[in-house]
C-alpha cells in the first residue's frame, strides 16, 4: 500500500495580513524618502542655476559700469565726485562724472554727446541717473533719466585709489584730478539666502 503523496507546499503558508501591511508601510517610507531626496536635489540645482544667472546678469551690469567709468571725464562745472554714504547701516555711496553718450540706457542722447552720470543706491535698488542736457537750468523728464540696474541690493560700496599717495580712499575729495582706479562692490541679499558680493576693478583713463 503506497503512502499518500507529499505536497511540495506542505508546511508553507502565505504572508499574513500584518506582514503585508508592514511591507507596504516600509515601501511607502522608502518611496517617500527617495521622492523627498529627489525634490531637495532638484530645488538645490534650480537654486544654484538661479544664483549663477543672477550673478552673471550683475557682472554684465558692472562690466558696463566699468567701461563707462574707465572713460569718465570732469570739468570745473561738473567735477568727478565720489561720496561716501550709508543707508540703514550699509554702504550707499554715490559716484558722479561726465561720460560720452549712453551705453546702458535706451534714451535719446546723441552719440558723442556729453552727459552727467550718477550711480547710487536707493533703499534696495542700484540706480543710474543720467542728465543729458548740461546747459539747461532745470531738470525735466527729457533731460533727466533714471534706470534701475539691480534690486535686492544691500550695499553699494566704492573705493578710490590715489596713486600719488598710494592709498585707497572711501571717498574722492579732490576735484583737481581723477583717481587712478576704482573698486566697485555690490552686495545682494535675497530672501532665505546668505548675502553675496560682486566686485569690479576699474582703471581710469586707459581704455
Amino acid at each position: 500500500m503506497s503512502s499518500p503523496a507529499v505536497s511540495p507546499f506542505k508546511g508553507q503558508s502565505g504572508f499574513t495580513l500584518v506582514e503585508v501591511l508592514v511591507a507596504v508601510a516600509l515601501l511607502g517610507t522608502i518611496a517617500a524618502m527617495v521622492f523627498g531626496s529627489l525634490i531637495t536635489t532638484t530645488q538645490a540645482v534650480e537654486a544654484g542655476r538661479d544664483h549663477v544667472s543672477r550673478e552673471q546678469t550683475v557682472r554684465n551690469i558692472l562690466r558696463l559700469m566699468a567701461e563707462e567709468i574707465a572713460l569718465s571725464k570732469r570739468t570745473l562745472a561738473y567735477p568727478w565726485v565720489g561720496m561716501n554714504g550709508t543707508q540703514e547701516g550699509q554702504p550707499a555711496d554715490t559716484l558722479a562724472f561726465l561720460a560720452m553718450g549712453q551705453s546702458m540706457s535706451s534714451g535719446t542722447a546723441k552719440e558723442g554727446e556729453t552727459i552727467r552720470v550718477v550711480y547710487t543706491r536707493e533703499r534696495d535698488r542700484l540706480i543710474r541717473f543720467v542728465r543729458k542736457n548740461l546747459y539747461t537750468m532745470t531738470d525735466t523728464d527729457e533731460t533727466l533719466e533714471q534706470m534701475e540696474l539691480a534690486d535686492r541690493v544691500q550695499a553699494f560700496n566704492v573705493r578710490y585709489y590715489d596713486d600719488q599717495n598710494r592709498i585707497w580712499l572711501d571717498e574722492w575729495p579732490t576735484a583737481s584730478k581723477l583717481p587712478k582706479a576704482v573698486l566697485i562692490e555690490v552686495t545682494f541679499h535675497h530672501p532665505d539666502a546668505t548675502p553675496w558680493t560682486v566686485r569690479e576693478w576699474v582703471t581710469i583713463g586707459t581704455s
